[in-house]
């Protein structure tokens, strides 16, 4: 069976944003499992950081024809380049403190932000469904909130206690 082009690169699409969503979820394991065997996570996300970058300069150098980028295109590039940077050493720093189901529920919740960027700017439709997750994203950040107040309750109960 003949697939159109368009399906093609749909599905090309949607792999390539499984592998990076499954990729960005192995960073955050990395980092945990860097943070608990005392090495610096931070050094570790640059250093993966990095080599991507550079791999995908050197992909885009090896293109067929010329690359055109305006300088208004490499300035936002380096400004959310920035804004990723400092989210990923927040969620560092937050895996440090507490829990890394914590840390990457609610980094993962920052999903929310471009939904309502696309709704505002795009004029998309905001359906049923879209209604629907954005609430039990909420009653997540609740019950996750909620399950901190406890632990720590429980925490403070048995250090008084005390052995």
């Amino acid at each position: 069976m003949a697939y159109p082009l368009g399906a093609l690169m749909i599905n090309a699409g949607l792999a390539m944003c499984l592998a990076g969503a499954l990729s960005f979820g192995m960073l955050a394991c990395v980092s945990k499992i860097a943070e608990r065997k005392k090495c610096d996570p931070s050094a570790l996300v640059v250093g993966l950081f990095g080599w991507a970058a550079l791999l995908m300069l050197l992909r885009t150098l090896t293109l067929a024809g010329s690359v055109r980028i305006s300088w208004r295109v490499v300035a936002v590039a380096i400004l959310f380049g920035i804004f990723a940077a400092v989210a990923t050493f927040a969620f560092q720093r937050s895996i440090e403190i507490g829990n890394v189901t914590v840390g990457w529920l609610i980094m993962n919740l920052s999903a929310g932000v471009p939904t309502l960027i696309s709704l505002w700017a795009y004029s998309e439709k905001f359906t049923l469904l879209k209604l629907i997750a954005f609430g039990l994203a909420g009653l997540s950040l609740c019950l996750l909130f909620q399950g901190n107040r406890l632990e720590a309750r429980e925490r403070e109960a048995s250090s008084r206690v005390g052995p």
